[in-house]
């Protein structure tokens, strides 16, 4: 399938072939070709939710500059057509268990369970901790959520004490924290400079976001407008500088070409906060810093579970069918077409959860010369 011609509707296209975002070189060398099609379930979940499903699947090109190392997604989606993958929470947030859930006839078949305890109250106390680190608060210090999503940031922020805000592209998590967290006119949908005129703040988090950025370098420099010269921001994303990126590669958790648009590592973080008129202070590593390597390999062992028990029941797979028989007694009152919802929450990839691979990269505005 030729994806470059791949419309979302006739005669429009939805990939463009982009420069380097931080060095602007058009040299680059192919790093990996990513197969995505149906019979992946890290990739299943994605396609098969979305209008025009057809443009989630083909064959995407991961590159890396020749210049500055940068790892990306070349070719890729065009902003519209991106977009339609994060306007649903059926895409994005999610359930996300292992395979035993399958068969656990009391659980939510759906993919986006907003009655989750863990969703509705997720522990964020990580990410305070490492604010203050860098960043200790005055009275009422002011904080802007960047792609705040449902706003549970931003209201774990308010309960800390801080005066925090939030802007995201979804409008549908937008109303949801408007509505449902009560959050009314502390997040907004839109355009930071629209969303938020005229006014600064002491602290701006990108949590899991840069990498889904079409233009990291020009986000980046825009926030400029919103930032004073002691700002700090603080910018969460996978790191292929992680041991986990080191052991799996092509088939590591984050490697999602509809997805994920940058790969960035600590030199290229740097290259890039440089040229966007930001100075890196230094980095820390998620929560998952606790996590031992028996965990490790505990969740390469359940990404595989995951991973035969999906194409047992996969409808668009042939592999391993031969054993769906045996699991009926366990499947119980649960129907196939039940189950085929289920395969939506499975967490995918060769391992699952966050292991050592995701960094919060610390910075603050560089002095005028």
């Amino acid at each position: 399938m030729n994806i470059q011609q791949n419309p979302v509707e006739k005669n429009v296209t939805v990939m463009e072939y982009v420069s380097c975002n931080i060095c602007e070189s058009c040299q680059y060398d192919l790093v990996y070709q990513i197969d995505v099609n149906y019979n992946v379930m890290r990739y299943y979940r994605y396609a098969r939710n979305i209008p025009n499903k057809e443009n989630m699947t083909g064959t995407f090109s991961i590159v890396r500059c020749k210049r500055c190392r940068l790892l990306f997604t070349n070719p890729r989606f065009i902003h519209d057509a991106q977009a339609s993958v994060y306007s649903s929470n059926r895409i994005l947030g999610g359930n996300w268990k292992n395979f035993m859930y399958l068969f656990d006839q009391a659980q939510n078949d759906e993919c986006q369970d907003l009655n989750n305890e863990k969703l509705l109250h997720p522990d964020y106390g990580w990410k305070f901790d490492i604010i203050r680190d860098y960043a200790p608060g005055k009275e009422k210090t002011s904080l802007l959520d960047l792609g705040c999503g449902t706003g549970h940031f931003v209201l774990q922020a308010l309960e800390q004490g801080f005066d925090a805000w939030g802007v995201d592209i979804s409008q549908d998590r937008i109303r949801y924290a408007q509505q449902t967290l009560k959050l009314e006119d502390r997040v907004q949908h839109g355009k930071i400079e629209e969303a938020f005129p005229n006014r600064t703040f002491d602290i701006i988090t990108l949590w899991d976001v840069i990498e889904h950025i079409h233009d990291p370098k020009a986000l980046l420099n825009s926030l400029k407008q919103v930032a004073h010269s002691q700002t700090h921001i603080f910018v969460l994303t996978m790191s292929i500088d992680s041991i986990t990126y080191k052991l799996f590669r092509k088939r590591w958790n984050y490697i999602n070409p509809t997805q994920h648009l940058f790969y960035f590592s600590d030199s290229t973080i740097r290259e890039l906060f440089a040229r966007s008129g930001w100075e890196l202070l230094g980095k820390t590593m998620d929560d998952s810093r606790s996590k031992n390597f028996l965990r490790l390999l505990t969740k390469v062992i359940i990404g595989q579970l995951n991973n035969f028990f999906f194409q047992v029941y996969a409808p668009i797979s042939s592999k391993f069918k031969i054993f769906k028989p045996l699991f009926k007694p366990l499947q119980k009152k649960i129907s196939d077409e039940r189950m085929q919802k289920r395969l939506e929450n499975l967490y995918p990839g060769m391992y699952v959860g966050r292991y050592h691979d995701n960094f919060v990269f610390i910075g603050r505005l560089k002095a005028k010369t």
